[in-house]
């Protein structure tokens, strides 16, 4: 009998489910946390799990069942990044695009309508730019409002002087 790793991993390998709905049934039903265990795996076996882990999962989800934040694939996920086996994000966008959980691969859980990867990080390099932005705004306005504050003020103090003078409380 196969382990979980070893099912997961040739799920990965064909990209589609085992065909007879028994062997689903009786070993990937019960969701089994993967621990970290994967970090052993070499860096093929690593692909091929994440690649299962999505495959089913999305089965997983056609079926009903939500998994959401709690899914392994952005774990397995990171640890590729680490290892630099998806430097071009090919991998992550086929996940991106095949998984309808907003949690994989970038466990962001908002995907803000981007259909592919790349439409996400350049959605967040946009946002980024925008709050950069809007930190300089909000600095340019707080500045102009200390300036005309304090031309206010002045003119304020001007007035008084004036009027003191005409009043002869001031030579």
């Amino acid at each position: 009998m196969d382990t979980y790793f070893e099912i997961l991993i040739k799920i990965g390998r064909c990209g589609t489910l085992p065909k007879t709905e028994e062997l689903i049934n009786n070993n990937l039903t019960q969701r089994i946390y993967l621990s970290g265990n994967w970090i052993i795996l070499s860096d093929d076996n690593l692909i091929n799990l994440f690649k299962g882990l999505v495959v089913l999962e999305e089965y997983w989800c056609k079926k009903g069942e939500k998994i959401g934040s709690t899914t392994d694939t952005k774990f397995v996920y990171h640890e590729m990044l680490k290892r630099h086996l998806d430097d071009d994000y090919s991998i992550g966008n086929w996940a991106f695009e095949y998984s309808s959980n907003s949690y994989v691969p970038l466990d962001t859980g908002n995907r803000h309508g981007a259909k592919t990867i790349y439409d996400y990080f350049n959605w967040q390099s946009n946002l980024d730019e925008k709050k950069s932005r809007d930190k300089i705004d909000a600095t340019i306005r707080r500045e102009e409002k200390k300036r005309l504050k304090a031309e206010a003020h002045a003119e304020r103090l001007k007035k008084k002087e004036i009027r003191d003078r005409e009043l002869g409380y001031k030579k």
